[in-house]
């Protein structure tokens, strides 16, 4: 029976009932049985949690022939951690991880785990199945992640599993087929194929083959036998049987992604045969691949054809999470801020925006939401809708709506993206506009303190500051002290690192305001030259580091700042610059770059300080000495106002200083 499973006579690991990690993890009946609850004790004394809490829980659980995972509140009590879950019916092996302030023990190399059991107290189909291809290197569950590296075991060591199964569980056979002939594959590599073929015989023969079964066979032929043309055909014969079935639907997602020509055409045919709803959980490596490009594409064709956010109205509820918070990226905020869209038409779209964003949060749903607890899905969508909230936010501050800004920005406070510094400037500003000037002048001194202020997150401070010592003398040194040591040690140091010396191109352009600047000219000057353009979204958020450095050299005589608005396109591009600078408050001397030969395309200057230093891109600043040597290139935006106004002013003192 099933040779291609000889048994490797190594001794079982696993004993029945009981957890693998004993002194730490108990689990209460010994024997669980699927519908029935199971108490969890957790004891830390001896784990990476000791003396941490609170701690939670988090249950892997196979059953239904896949994984599911849910959360597990843990209660203390004098002896450990208690906590109790419903195990799902039909459940065949559970695997438990616990997490306190950042910290997870996943039970090391023995893992938290258990095999279940039926009423009758027999073991459970697929429990050793389960127990092998989570642990299994060369297999992928989506519960992987609940056990530590030093918990995978070799395909040798999984191939004996599956025999195991097989010998105790001959039904599982058929549900097991692709995992094991991965498996098999992994073990035997090129000597497996006969053994594949075999079993595909053996499952293309079943009486009752389902859609589920025949994806099997496409794939062991496609992934482990590199039989593109079987797949295709048995791929062929899955249409025909299920033509409004899973195949049928990726392979017209396969069609729109490379038709872009009748990519609208085949949308609306798609709708209609494959309801969104009915497969907005479907994972599959078409999905993954280009569902998600195809739906972004739909509604962008929509709006070149028809410039208009209703391109939106049918494509929200059902969205991607990854086309919910790029829409709001690209078609309201990056439309706001390039002027091709007003507050009040936007105000809406972001709403309804943010709110299936939030509906996410709460109703795990979607490609990959299988692969989190409820709690972890709500943090993972909360990680993604940091921009979109914050943008959200700052439509409300506009429309005087302080309280409800707030409340979008405080869901996702305690986000890694949260602590960008655009972020907390808005925060901080946000809530001393609601009365909470404590907790903003908290913020504002944290994020001076890791050298991310904004000029607002100043401003704030100064207000303080003067309104306790009435005068703002000595306010700038007072700032400065506030500035962590070792963030700005670490900084310079990292400057010093990237000091260079190379002669700077010449050129001579026309500036904004009338008249020319001629580089030839300014020798004996430090001049630093920002090269950017109005369509760059980074390059227009470090503006206002670079007009805090500008402002403080503003009466030095021996520094020069020039903004050489570069890689413009528009006609009417001069006048956007001069809308921009005057919106924003920016007194900034803008140069027009000259043309290519050639190309005519304004990035001549451009072209020739970028040439040979091994990057391209704006925003990028370069800064020359006095005697016209280029000493510091920078490109992009770290996102830090302070940090980059301490950056420029930082080289211009050490080029001061060599005289």
């Amino acid at each position: 029976m099933n040779k291609y499973f000889k048994a490797l006579l190594l001794p079982l690991v696993l004993t029945t009932g009981r957890s693998l990690a004993q002194s730490n993890v108990k689990f209460l009946p010994e024997k669980p049985v699927g519908g029935d609850t199971v108490q969890i004790y957790y004891n830390p004394e001896h784990t990476a949690l000791k003396g941490l809490a609170p701690v939670n829980g988090v249950v892997w659980v196979y059953a239904g022939n896949q994984w599911m995972a849910d959360d597990v509140r843990m209660k203390m009590t004098d002896s450990g951690w208690i906590g109790k879950y419903r195990l799902p019916e039909r459940a065949a092996f559970m695997v438990v991880d616990f997490t306190a302030n950042g910290q997870t023990d996943k039970g090391g190399k023995l893992t938290y785990s258990t095999m279940l059991f039926d009423s009758a107290g027999r073991q459970m189909p697929a429990s050793y199945y389960a127990w092998a291809t989570l642990r299994a290197a060369d297999t992928h569950p989506v519960a992987r992640v609940a056990v530590e590296d030093s918990a995978r075991i070799s395909s040798e060591v999984g191939v004996f599993w599956m025999n195991t199964e097989l010998k105790y569980f001959p039904q599982s056979r058929r549900n097991i087929f692709y995992g094991a002939m991965e498996l098999v594959k992994a073990y035997r590599g090129d000597s497996a194929a006969p053994i594949i073929r075999r079993e595909i015989a053996a499952l293309s023969g079943v009486k009752d083959i389902t859609e589920t079964d025949m994806r099997n066979i496409s794939k062991a032929y496609l992934n482990l036998l590199g039989d593109k043309r079987a797949a295709d055909s048995v791929n062929r014969l899955i249409i025909g049987k299920y033509p409004d079935g899973i195949t049928a639907r990726d392979e017209a997602i396969k069609e729109m992604f490379h038709d872009s020509k009748r990519r609208l055409e085949r949308w609306d045919a798609f709708v209609k045969k494959f309801p969104l709803e009915k497969f907005e959980d479907l994972q599959t490596d078409i999905t993954d691949l280009y569902y998600s490009k195809v739906y972004r594409s739909v509604v962008y064709e929509r709006m070149r054809l028809n410039p208009s956010l209703k391109a939106l109205d049918d494509m929200m509820a059902h969205a991607p999470l990854v086309c919910l918070t790029e829409f709001h990226r690209l078609l309201i905020m990056g439309a706001l801020s390039h002027n091709q869209l007003k507050p009040e038409e936007a105000f809406p779209y972001s709403t309804q925006l943010v709110n299936y964003i939030e509906n996410y949060a709460y109703h795990k749903r979607g490609e990959y939401s299988q692969a989190y607890s409820p709690l972890q899905w709500k943090q993972y969508v909360l990680s993604l809708a940091v921009p979109a909230y914050m943008g959200h936010a700052s439509l409300l501050q506009q429309k005087g709506q302080v309280k409800e800004a707030l409340q979008w920005m405080e869901k996702v406070k305690d986000q890694p993206l949260a602590q960008r510094p655009d972020f907390l400037s808005q925060y901080a500003v946000l809530l001393d506009a609601a009365g909470r000037t404590n907790e903003a002048l908290q913020i504002a001194e944290n994020a001076t303190h890791n050298n991310g202020a904004s000029p607002e997150i100043i401003a704030l401070l100064k207000k303080d500051y003067v309104a306790k010592h009435k005068n703002d003398k000595g306010f700038d040194a007072w700032f400065q002290g506030l500035k962590s040591t070792e963030v700005l040690n670490k900084e310079r140091e990292a400057i010093l690192a990237h000091m260079i010396r190379k002669t700077a191109p010449p050129f001579k352009l026309e500036q904004l305001g009338g008249g020319t600047v001629d580089l030839a000219k300014l020798k004996g000057k430090i001049v630093v030259l920002d090269f950017w353009a109005t369509w760059c979204a980074p390059c227009k958020a470090a503006m206002p580091g670079m007009q805090m450095v500008v402002d403080h050299y503003k009466n030095d005589d021996s520094v020069a700042f020039y903004f050489i608005a570069t890689q413009e396109t528009k006609p009417g591009f001069r006048e956007e610059i001069k809308k921009f600078l005057q919106e924003k408050h920016f007194n900034m001397n803008v140069l027009i770059d000259a043309r290519s030969k050639g190309s005519e395309q304004l990035d001549d200057t451009y072209k020739n300080y970028v040439g040979g230093m091994g990057f391209s891109g704006i925003p990028a600043k370069f800064i020359i000495d006095r005697h016209g040597m280029i000493r510091w290139l920078g490109s992009g935006y770290n996102g830090s106002p302070s940090a980059l106004a301490d950056e420029i002013a930082f080289i211009i003192e050490l080029l001061k200083k060599e005289g």
